[in-house]
């Protein structure tokens, strides 16, 4: 059965660019539900009580995370995130995204296990559409 994302979570502290990246994926993947959080301990509330699971059809949901925000930076999340349990840390696919170009940023993201790729905002249709690809490509292994 192919699992590919039909649920987008963003958290980024700047609304407008959530906005931006819901209506990006809306555009694009017609059929997706997206949630966003400026706040992102309001995010990792949400993913604790793994209600974007959707068990019955298996379906992955695809974080989009900001490093760089006031009151928990995404980096502190990612600490936090990897003492959830295993059901929800293997329902996501973490994707950085961030308006950092700092190599340093880019290294620490490819050394976390849980970050599956660093992207550089703003989101574009071909970022979006190659992380549903890859999530296609890898359930098919």
């Amino acid at each position: 059965m192919c699992r590919s994302p039909t649920n987008y979570i963003i958290i980024d502290d700047d609304k407008l660019v959530n906005m931006f990246c819901s209506m990006m994926i809306k555009k694009n993947l017609g059929q997706s539900k997206v949630k966003t959080f400026e706040v992102p301990e309001s995010g990792l509330d949400f993913i604790e009580k793994a209600e974007f699971i959707e068990v019955e059809n298996e379906s992955r949901t695809v974080l989009f995370l900001d490093i760089n925000m006031p009151s928990m930076t995404g980096w502190e999340f990612l600490e936090y995130f990897e003492k959830l349990d295993d059901r929800i840390k293997n329902s996501l696919k973490i994707y950085i995204l961030s308006s950092s170009v700092d190599e340093r940023d880019m290294e620490r993201a490819a050394a976390n296990k849980y970050v599956t790729d660093f992207l550089v905002k703003p989101l574009t249709k071909e970022m979006l559409l190659s992380t549903t690809e890859a999530e296609q490509k890898a359930d098919k292994i």
